[in-house]
């Protein structure tokens, strides 16, 4: 009979936190990419994360080449401020007025002898810089404050339960049938917190709670392919989206989270696609490697993707985060009746920082 059955084991807790980790990486790759991080102390883990005032935007109209000063339509005013030059093809202005309630800024054309354009909607606006003047006052400040990010802990739980008779006769091919369950109860619970981390919505209702996955964060950088094939092209795009949000500006580690019948067709690229031989075979031997003309990416598959999106995402920005105590562990309940049982148990949630460093493509062929 099992160790486990001792009485004096009961209500005692066993990490198994190590065993989780070591199960087969293409069942849990996720998991397997970003291990463990150091443990939350709230239900609800909040973060702050800074950000620049955008230096691009785009008309919302289509812009003669016959306007003086006039108010312009833009999609957002957030780029824009008083003084600033902006440039829209080759055309530079001045902006002379912001006004957010209408998105609409007011600009001086022809700033600085350039020659009026005829400007099409949804054309480019960048900021160039704050016209400066010699003898001026302090300019009058703007800020912006850090946004609050949350993310609740899910919990995650199974039971193994056998009976009296079967923890004492013999099981073919099977030493100890408690354990034997118990690994493949570890295996359920950690299928299960790998599909949290990709397809979770953030929901509380009383003592439930569901974390928000990494499906749910992109926002930002989201491609609609409308059923067409991935391609060398949208990968290149999805990269150049996050490139343009500065998400390579801290260098980044980033991997491409696609599905089996998206991989087969990364696979069959003729460029930009590489084979290397890993140095140290903690994970593997062989990585793929997609190299875009804004970096590299390493291609992993997981399964647990619809199977017509791929995934592009900064692994120094994420982090799998147990609630403090709250890591999987092991306990046994003890002989209840006929029958014995036992219950593993964990709480996690997903830290996942700026999500327009991150891309998502949907609706592949």
């Amino acid at each position: 009979m099992s160790q486990v059955f001792n009485a004096d084991l009961v209500g005692k807790r066993e990490s198994v936190v190590d065993e989780l980790l070591l199960l087969n990486p293409h069942q849990t790759p996720l998991i397997n990419l970003l291990g463990f991080g150091n443990p939350v102390t709230q239900v609800e883990f909040e973060w702050y994360e800074d950000e620049m005032f955008p230096y691009v935007g785009k008309l919302a109209q289509n812009l003669p080449d016959d306007g003086t000063n006039e108010d312009i339509d833009v999609d957002d005013v957030e780029p824009f401020r008083k003084d600033q030059v902006i440039k829209i093809n080759e055309e530079l202005m001045k902006v002379t007025d912001v006004d957010s309630t209408n998105n609409q800024i007011d600009v001086e054309r022809e700033y600085a002898g350039t020659s009026q354009g005829s400007h099409s909607n949804e054309d480019t606006i960048e900021v160039m810089f704050v016209e400066g003047e010699e003898g001026s006052d302090v300019r009058k400040a703007r800020y912006k404050a850090r946004k609050r990010v949350s993310n609740y802990t899910q919990i995650f739980d199974e039971a193994i339960k056998i009976s009296g008779t079967a923890a004492v006769v013999g099981q073919y091919g099977i030493e100890d049938l408690y354990e034997h369950e118990k690994q493949k109860k570890q295996l359920e619970l950690a299928l299960q917190l790998e599909k949290a981390l990709i397809n979770g919505v953030k929901y509380e209702s009383n003592q439930v709670r569901m974390m928000k996955g990494i499906r749910e964060f992109i926002d930002s950088n989201v491609d609609d392919a409308s059923s067409s094939d991935i391609s060398d092209e949208k990968l290149n795009d999805a990269m150049q989206d996050i490139y343009e949000a500065g998400g390579f500006a801290t260098g980044g580690n980033y991997v491409i989270m696609v599905p089996a019948k998206q991989k087969r067709k990364i696979s069959g690229f003729d460029k930009a696609d590489i084979r290397l031989e890993r140095t140290e075979n903690t994970r593997g031997q062989v990585v793929d490697m997609y190299v875009s003309d804004f970096g590299q990416a390493e291609i992993v598959l997981n399964n647990n993707l619809k199977s017509d999106e791929a995934i592009i995402a900064d692994t120094n920005r994420m982090a799998i985060r147990p609630l403090n105590e709250r890591e999987f562990f092991h306990e046994y309940m003890g002989k209840k009746g006929d029958y014995f049982e036992g219950m593993l148990v964990g709480e996690y949630t997903l830290q996942f920082e700026q999500e327009k460093a991150h891309a998502r493509i949907k609706n592949l062929g």
